[in-house]
């Protein structure tokens, strides 16, 4: 018997055409018609986002054919609270998650790659997370493997309820990234990029981020990341339209080179360690700091 396909989450807010188009690259996914699909729209923060939000549900309600579980919030709950939230139902009711935000376009193979990861590392409990996503990394621009990286990352990806009920929402113990600078660093991934300074804003109530809390946890528990050695998602949000990269937090993404695409027919393969190679680990840290 195959195993079941996860079920995919789609979260939207006030960007109808964002998530038109990426429903659409969604449809070029083989998977995509066999899946469960589940689409949360939040509310409206404001009155003046009531337009944009009704026309993000209509798109929604659109491209439904009749296996979507939609869902629109009635008050303005944000992502994070969003993310939390859903995922946690998801992953109690399948035991596994995909999660895409609307502002993601997916290579034709994302969710083969998606799937066969979760299926492969189920019972690897140091596997937390498969990432679709990856950084510009041109050591990796002619290789046909993923790689373990001991990172956590936000754009496209998926869990298990194994991994997923080890997320911290209260960052326990966050403190030792301001007071250890042993810990800064290496949460740090080698002192290349600047996510201890992200935490410390999250918990100063400055930013309203699950994904950096989500890091700390897999930090935390000494997890592990597998990532494609070429992005199958680009970000198409980076436009001053969300919520979050309006502010100019994610301008190094704007800037800087485009990530590489992974453009095969098919996925990629998967490596045959389950632990980080030295090599892929120092060649993903460059990329990272190239990117900062």
């Amino acid at each position: 018997m195959m195993p079941r396909l996860a079920p995919v989450a789609i979260f939207a807010y006030k960007r109808p055409r964002h998530l038109a188009r990426s429903l659409e690259s969604l449809k070029r996914c083989p998977e995509f018609s066999k899946s469960d699909v589940y689409v949360f729209v939040d509310g409206p923060k404001a009155p003046d986002d009531e337009a944009s939000v009704n026309e993000t549900r209509e798109i929604a309600s659109r491209y439904d054919d009749g296996r979507f579980n939609i869902s629109f919030a009635r008050n303005n709950r944000g992502l994070a609270a969003s993310i939390i939230s859903e995922v946690t139902k998801l992953c109690k009711a399948y035991g596994k998650a995909i999660v895409i935000e609307d502002d993601l376009l997916l290579q034709p193979s994302a969710l083969t790659w998606l799937n066969q990861g979760l299926d492969a590392y189920e019972s690897e409990d140091q596997v937390m997370q498969i990432s679709a996503y990856q950084y510009r990394v041109p050591e990796f621009s002619n290789i046909d493997h993923g790689s373990f990286q001991r990172f956590a990352t936000t754009w496209g990806w998926a869990t298990w309820q194994r991994a997923w009920s080890k997320f911290d929402p209260n960052a326990t113990n966050w403190e030792t990234v301001r007071d250890d600078l042993t810990v800064r660093q290496m949460f740090d991934a080698g002192g290349v990029y600047p996510f201890s300074a992200m935490l410390e804003k999250q918990m100063a109530g400055k930013v309203d981020s699950w994904g950096i809390r989500w890091s700390w946890s897999v930090f935390r528990n000494n997890g592990l990341t597998l990532m494609p050695p070429r992005s199958l998602v680009t970000n198409i949000g980076l436009d001053a339209s969300g919520t979050h990269n309006s502010i100019g937090a994610l301008k190094q993404f704007v800037s800087g080179p485009a990530p590489l695409l992974w453009e095969g027919a098919t996925a990629p393969k998967l490596p045959q360690e389950v632990a980080p190679s030295p090599t892929d680990e120092r060649a993903f840290r460059n990329g990272l700091r190239r990117t900062n």
